[in-house]
């Protein structure tokens, strides 16, 4: 009840006033993409509209409530501080800026918010029914059971209003008056689902667990779809030694919410209790997909494999937790068996051997020995079902794809999952994807030249993703390296040909014989484009070394945590290289943005996130639309753990075309 969904609510003010407002096509445009959900085509049209009249306070609030939907409440804050600044008389952008405070659980000044907004639209129950999640997170238990009482009296029977009164109470203490709110409300509303399995939470906590089994199964047999009622069912089935029906709960639940981690790991226990390990492994796989860094699901697979005699799997599992917990003693003892039935017997001796150097510096230092056995019962948790779900909580979680299909950006895009990575560098290239963010292309009078002189077959435009070639293009690039190879020969004094050729090089991959065209161009006519091709060619090329190092590396040692290192020293010449050649692309034309870019991304690569803030913030500078910089400078800061500073940057990324930063956004809320 407490997170109740407000755009419908929105929806309803945006097309009862819709005739009032003498707005333009855009705006109504905007208004339809908004209605269908099509958030992100929605904040394009306001964006026009705020550009061109940004003296309207209407375009910043449905914005703010397009990015609210993308989980982007620091964007939305931004845009109804906006919105408030110019007129302070609009109720709904104070109740649109308090449900953003008190999704980012800055729930004083959400109550502040929602209290304004009931002054200047008093008795609206949305404003009030939200507010009670801001007293409820600061623990105004008082305040929220007056504003309960008053809907209560105002609406008579509501079966969610009862329930947050049934929540409150128990967050206040007061089971026993909990349970006879729920028990009331069994009485009165017995046909709803959510009464009975209100009322088996309350048995729950109160120990009466037959009495929650019934009262799930009353849910259940009223066509409960919410999973926590088949999460908690299941654990009491599970006690009960019911495995079949435990089993079939934790179905049930993960059809209701296929991401839900608790009942995934639940049920991989299970499976694993009963000997289904391959079923077992499938759910703990799919865990590990959702959250990598679950290591407890990694500990149980490494026991799981271990079970089936997977014990190459299961070492690289075990290993993978010693390098997370290097103290932790059970995970030596469990790789020591693996490696003893694969015969790996001086591994097994080195395992024995840290082991007893471990316990003995737990003996010498007790502390040490809690925090051990802390992370020890961390691990031996995964013996046992999970803990009851939590109370009047859905965790269903949102529908996640994997991929982009066609690079749509149509409809709930926060929750598509997306590669947490920065953005690739730039380069010049004739080939430009559909999805590429609409932008203006940094001006150059030669390649302003360029382009005029070979026409639009070949002119080239500055892209970040680069398009795959077809064998036909592949052919055809081949066909234009051979003829101008037959002009320089020729006229071995024509700039034009080698940069042109340099680019065909770069299309096919030929790096060296890129770099050595873009060289022969730098020394007939100092060019600032030609400085910058030959240092991303340069840094592709380094690329490519350090991906054949790290493969021989991980081949030989099977220890990559020195690999950065080594890989740091080895080509710190190279850097420096690459960064001369942007240096000089600088110097010849300093609001080249692209160059500052490129070189940013340099400075992040070798691990000088400082300086590659600062480049960022040069580009910015030299274009305010700059997506790309804004969107690596937010990764970069979150790095160096300015997180706030990281959510704003990532928020304007979003507001100007990189789509894909909803996901991630709200990733870092969750």
């Amino acid at each position: 009840m407490k997170k109740v969904f407000f755009l419908t609510y929105f929806l309803f003010q945006i097309f009862t006033l819709k005739a009032q407002l003498n707005t333009d096509r855009l705006l109504n445009m905007g208004y339809n993409a908004l209605y269908f959900k099509d958030y992100v085509l929605s904040i394009q049209y306001f964006n026009q509209i705020i550009k061109a009249k940004p003296y309207l306070e209407k375009p910043y609030l449905y914005r703010a409530i397009a990015k609210i939907s993308l989980y982007d409440y620091t964007g939305a804050l931004v845009d109804l501080d906006t919105v408030i600044s110019k007129n302070e008389f609009i109720p709904l952008a104070y109740y649109a800026r308090g449900f953003a405070y008190n999704r980012l659980e800055k729930y004083d000044l959400a109550q502040n918010d929602f209290t304004r907004a009931l002054e200047l639209e008093p008795d609206n129950s949305l404003y009030i029914r939200n507010r009670l999640e801001a007293y409820s997170g600061q623990k105004k238990y008082a305040e929220e059971f007056k504003d309960l009482d008053y809907l209560l009296s105002k609406y008579g029977k509501d079966t969610d209003l009862s329930l947050e009164k049934g929540r409150a109470l128990v967050l206040n203490g007061d089971t026993i008056g909990a349970f006879e709110v729920m028990n009331n409300l069994v009485g009165s509303d017995s046909l709803d689902f959510k009464t009975w399995g209100g009322r088996a939470l309350i048995n729950l906590i109160m120990e009466k667990k037959d009495s929650a089994l019934s009262d799930y199964n009353q849910a259940v047999k009223l066509n409960s779809n919410d999973p926590n009622h088949y999460i908690n069912r299941g654990i009491l089935l599970y006690e009960k030694k019911d495995y079949r029906g435990a089993l079939a709960d934790c179905d049930k639940a993960i059809t209701l919410s296929p991401n839900n981690v608790q009942v995934l790991y639940n049920r991989s226990l299970l499976r694993t209790e009963i000997a289904d390990y391959n079923n077992a492994i499938l759910d703990l796989n799919r865990l590990l997909e959702l959250d990598p860094e679950m290591y407890e699901a990694v500990y149980q697979r490494a026991l799981v494999n271990q079970q089936m005699g997977k014990h190459n799997e299961s070492i690289e599992d075990f290993t993978k937790i010693i390098e997370k917990y290097p103290d932790f003693v059970p995970a030596y003892y469990a790789r020591s068996v693996s490696y003893q039935a694969l015969r790996y017997k001086n591994l097994v001796y080195k395992d024995m051997q840290t082991i007893v150097k471990l316990e003995e510096e737990h003996g010498k230092n007790p502390n040490k020995k809690k925090d051990i056995d802390i992370e020890a019962k961390v691990a031996q948790e995964t013996s046992s079902s999970n803990s009851w779900a939590k109370l009047f909580t859905p965790s269903a979680n949102a529908k996640k794809e994997n991929n982009f299909e066609n690079n749509s950006v149509r409809g709930d895009i926060q929750n598509r999952d997306v590669e947490v990575k920065i953005q690739d560098d730039f380069v010049l290239s004739p080939y430009v994807k559909s999805a590429q963010i609409d932008k203006k292309t940094f001006f150059s009078v030669s390649l302003n030249d360029f382009n005029r002189e070979n026409g639009e077959e070949m002119a080239l435009r500055f892209v970040n993703e680069e398009v795959p070639l077809t064998d036909a293009l592949i052919q055809y690039h081949f066909k234009t390296i051979d003829n101008l190879s037959d002009k320089i020969k020729r006229d071995g004094k024509d700039a034009n040909f080698y940069f042109l050729r340099g680019i065909n090089f770069s299309l096919v991959k030929d790096f060296s014989s890129a770099i050595n065209d873009f060289s022969k161009v730098i020394n007939l006519k100092s060019d600032a484009l030609a400085y910058f091709c030959r240092a991303e060619m340069r840094k592709k090329q380094l690329e490519v070394s350090v991906v054949g190092i790290a493969s021989e590396i991980a081949e030989k040692d099977h220890v990559l945590g020195s690999y950065s290192i080594l890989t740091e020293k080895k080509f710190s010449a190279d850097f420096e290289i690459i960064l001369r050649d942007y240096d000089k692309a600088i110097e010849l034309s300093p609001d080249f943005s692209y160059a500052w870019f490129n070189r940013a991304n340099v400075l992040c690569f070798s691990k000088d996130y400082r300086s590659a803030i600062e480049n960022y913030t040069n580009a910015i500078k030299i274009d305010r639309n700059f997506a790309e910089a804004f969107y690596n400078r937010g990764l970069t800061y979150i790095f160096t753990g300015e997180t706030e500073k990281g959510i704003a940057d990532l928020s304007k990324a979003g507001e100007l075309g990189i789509y894909q930063v909803y996901n991630l956004l709200k990733k870092l809320r969750r």
